[in-house]
C-alpha cells in the first residue's frame, strides 16, 4: 500500500511539473501540439521534387563586375529546376540575418503578437544608427526599413516554444533558436542555405506553409519591392556582421505570366559600399533569364 501511495505521489508531482511547464510556455499544450502536428502535415510541398540542378558559371561575371564573392540560386516554379552560380556555396548554411524577418512576420501575425500589418510596434526611445528605426513603426514599415529593434520587441511577445515548433514544422534551416530569444537570427544560432531559402520562399508564394492563409497573404503583400504591368517582385535583404567577412543576403521571388521564380543570393561584404551590390546582381540574373 505504501509503495502504491509513493508511486501516486511521484506521479502527481510529475503532472504538476508538466502543467507548470506548459503554463509558462516552455512546451506547447496537447491541444497546441495537435494543431502544430496538423499544420505540419498540411505544409508538405504541393509541387514535385526538383529533377536537376544546372551550374551557371556564366553568372560569375555579375559577381566579378561587382568585385564580390558569393552565390545565387534560382528555382523555376513551373519546371521545379534549380540553376545556381557556385552551387557548393548555395548549400552552405549561414545566418539568415534580416531575411528572417519574413519568417518572423509570419510568427508575429500567427501567434497574435501583432494583429495585422498596421499595428504599431513601440519604440524604446533609444537612438539607433539607422534613423528610420527611431520611431514607432507598424509591421509593414518595420519590414520595409528592416527595423531590427522592432522585431526584437515583437519576438518577446512570441512564446519561445511556439517559435521553435513552427521552425520545426517548416523545416527552416537548422531550426535552432539558441540561447537568446531576440537575437538568434543574427547571432549565428539559426542558419539556412540559399538553396533552402528558395524552397521556403516557394511555399510562402504558394501559400502552403503551416501558417494561416491570412498571415501568409499579409507577408506576401508587405514583401513587395516592385510591381508593374509585367511582373511583381518580392524581396528582403539581410546583413550578418558577427563574423568576417560579413554576409549580405537578397532573397525573394518574381511573379510573371502566371509563373513563380524564386531567387536567393548571398555575398561576402566588407562595408556599406557593398550593400547595393546585392540587388544589382539579382537584377542582372533576372535580366539574364529574361524575366525583367
Amino acid at each position: 500500500m505504501k509503495r502504491i501511495l509513493s508511486r501516486w505521489r511521484r506521479a502527481a508531482v510529475v503532472l504538476r511539473l508538466a502543467s507548470a511547464v506548459v503554463a509558462h510556455g516552455l512546451l506547447p499544450s496537447p491541444a497546441h501540439a495537435l494543431e502544430l502536428s496538423r499544420a505540419s502535415a498540411a505544409a508538405a510541398p504541393s509541387v514535385a521534387a526538383p529533377v536537376h540542378v544546372t551550374e551557371r558559371a556564366d553568372w560569375g561575371k555579375f559577381f566579378a563586375a561587382e568585385n564580390v564573392k558569393g552565390t545565387v540560386v534560382v528555382l523555376d516554379g513551373k519546371t521545379q529546376t534549380y540553376q545556381a552560380y557556385d552551387s557548393a556555396r548555395a548549400e552552405r548554411r549561414m545566418s539568415p540575418a534580416s531575411t528572417y524577418k519574413i519568417f518572423n512576420s509570419l510568427l508575429a501575425l500567427e501567434s497574435g503578437a501583432l494583429d495585422n500589418e498596421r499595428e504599431t510596434i513601440p519604440w524604446d526611445g533609444k537612438p539607433r544608427r539607422i534613423k528610420a528605426w527611431n520611431a514607432e513603426l507598424n509591421l509593414r514599415d518595420a519590414f520595409r526599413v528592416s527595423c531590427y529593434p522592432c522585431y526584437q520587441v515583437v519576438s518577446h511577445k512570441i512564446p519561445r516554444a511556439y517559435a521553435q515548433a513552427k521552425l520545426d514544422a517548416v523545416g527552416y534551416g537548422n531550426r535552432t533558436i539558441g540561447r537568446v530569444n531576440d537575437t538568434y537570427w543574427v547571432d549565428d544560432s539559426l542558419q539556412i542555405s540559399a538553396r533552402e531559402q528558395v524552397d521556403f520562399l516557394q511555399r510562402l508564394a504558394r501559400g502552403t506553409l503551416p501558417f494561416s492563409a491570412r498571415s501568409q497573404d499579409i507577408v506576401r503583400q508587405i514583401s513587395i519591392v516592385e510591381a508593374n504591368a509585367d511582373y511583381v517582385l518580392h524581396g528582403k535583404t539581410g546583413w550578418f556582421v558577427e563574423k568576417k567577412p560579413d554576409i549580405g543576403w537578397w532573397v525573394g521571388w518574381l511573379e510573371r505570366d502566371g509563373n513563380l521564380t524564386m531567387i536567393a543570393l548571398n555575398i561576402d561584404m566588407n562595408g556599406d559600399a557593398d550593400g547595393p551590390k546585392r540587388a544589382r546582381i539579382v537584377r542582372e540574373v533576372l535580366k539574364n533569364l529574361k524575366l525583367i
